[in-house]
C-alpha cells in the first residue's frame, strides 16, 4: 500500500473519530441543549415582544401629548376667573405630570407645557427651574435651545438678571447660528449687559447680533442701540418663546 494510501485512511479515521465524538456529546447533552435553544428562542420572542410594547407605548404617548397641547391651548383661551377654567386647568396639570417623567420627547414636552403654565402664573422660579431642567435633558434637540431661552427669560422675570444673562449667553454659545432663539438671546445679552454697564461689551454683542443676523427684527432692533447704548425700553425684545 502506498504512503498516500495510508496517509488518506488514516485522515478517515480521524473524521470519523471526531464524528463519534460529536454525536457522542449531542446524545449526551441533546436536552441541554434544547433547553438552552428554547430559552434562546423565547428570550429573543420577549425582547420583540417588549420592543413591540414599548413602540406602541410610545406611539401612544406622542398622540396624548399632540392632545394635551391642545388642550393647553383651549384653556388659555378659556376666562380665567370661571370654575370651568379651573377645574380644566387642574386636570390638565394632573395629566401632565403623570406623563413628564422619563427623557422621552413626550415626557420632556409634558415638562415644558408644565413649565409654560407655571410662567403664566407668574411663578417665575418654578418656570426657570422647569424650563432649565429641559434643556439639561434635551441639549441636541430644538427642545433644548428653546427651554434655555425660555429658562433666561423666567430668571429675568423673577428679578435674577445674572442668572438670565448667563442663559442668554449660553444659548449663543452653545448652538450660535442653529438656535432659532439666537438672535433674541443675543439682543437681552446685550441689553442686560449695558443695564449692568458693561458698555463695550454690549455694543459687541449688538455688533455680533447685526452681523451675525443682519436680516432679523432684533438686528433692527439692535442697530437703533448700538449707537445710544445706554437707551434701551427695558422689556423690548423679552418674552417667552413659543
Amino acid at each position: 500500500m502506498s504512503d498516500k494510501s495510508k496517509k488518506g485512511d488514516v485522515d478517515i479515521t480521524k473524521t470519523e473519530v471526531v464524528e463519534g465524538k460529536v454525536n457522542s456529546f449531542l446524545d449526551t447533552y441533546k436536552y441541554v441543549l434544547i433547553a438552552v435553544g428554547v430559552a434562546i428562542l423565547v428570550a429573543v420572542i420577549t425582547l420583540i415582544i417588549v420592543d413591540t410594547v414599548r413602540s406602541n407605548n410610545l406611539e401612544k404617548a406622542f398622540d396624548k401629548i399632540d392632545q394635551l397641547e391642545s388642550t393647553y391651548s383651549q384653556v388659555m383661551a378659556l376666562d380665567k376667573t370661571t370654575d370651568d377654567y379651573k377645574t380644566k386647568y387642574s386636570d390638565l396639570k394632573s395629566q401632565l405630570e403623570s406623563m413628564s417623567k422619563g427623557k422621552t420627547y413626550p415626557a420632556l414636552k409634558a415638562q415644558y407645557l408644565l413649565a409654560t403654565m407655571a410662567y403664566d402664573d407668574k411663578d417665575y422660579e418654578t418656570a426657570k427651574t422647569g424650563f432649565y431642567a429641559i434643556y439639561e435633558a434635551s441639549k441636541q434637540t430644538y427642545l433644548g435651545s428653546l427651554s434655555l431661552t425660555n429658562a433666561a427669560v423666567a430668571a429675568e422675570d423673577s428679578g435674577d438678571d445674572a442668572t438670565a444673562l448667563e442663559y442668554y449667553t449660553k444659548v449663543w454659545d452653545e448652538y450660535q447660528t442653529t438656535a432659532a432663539e439666537a438672535p433674541k438671546a443675543l439682543f437681552n445679552q446685550g441689553r442686560l449687559e449695558q443695564k449692568k454697564g458693561d458698555v463695550t461689551l454690549a455694543k459687541a454683542t449688538f455688533q455680533q447680533l447685526i452681523d451675525q443676523f443682519h436680516n432679523s427684527e432684533y438686528a433692527k432692533l439692535a442697530k437703533n442701540h448700538r449707537g445710544d447704548v445706554v437707551r434701551i425700553i427695558p422689556n423690548q425684545g423679552k418674552g417667552r418663546a413659543a
